[in-house]
């Protein structure tokens, strides 16, 4: 998989950590654009959710930081859907609101092991605040 993401996007993952992440629902506030960390090289999202007919919760590649509407493409996360980018300074993306079940497995390619750890821990923390103030 690495060597076919390493062709893809002409730049050398072999060797590089990964980081995967399991996400379940989604919440009012996921969705903003942005673009990911610098640590992140490369990132890969599959998805894991039956018949997708919401329009919220679609990711969307877009042109610019701004304006969500300015899209280079939409796709539903729907079951079995595979979608890969390469992070650079304007690799915006993001989605339309959606609170609920939105299941997808996403596979960092990192820089290096010090950046692995560092997002790994930003992630453990923000899911034990969310269970804390899911629970509160």
């Amino acid at each position: 998989m690495t060597d076919a993401f390493s062709e893809k996007f002409g730049q050398d993952l072999r060797g590089r950590p990964t980081m995967v992440t399991l996400r379940g629902r989604a919440q009012e506030k996921d969705g903003r654009i942005h673009t990911d960390s610098e640590a992140k090289l490369v990132t890969a999202l599959l998805y894991f959710n039956e018949d997708w007919q919401a329009q919220g919760g679609r990711l969307r590649l877009l042109r610019n930081g701004t304006d969500l509407n300015d899209m280079i493409t939409e796709v539903p996360p729907a079951l079995g859907t595979l979608v890969a980018f390469q992070r650079s300074n304007n690799s915006f993306h993001g989605h339309e609101p959606y609170v609920g079940v939105r299941r997808y497995v996403m596979i960092n390619w990192m820089a290096n092991t010090l950046a692995a750890q560092r997002e790994l821990m930003r992630h453990r923390l923000s899911a034990q605040a969310k269970k804390l103030l899911n629970y509160a």
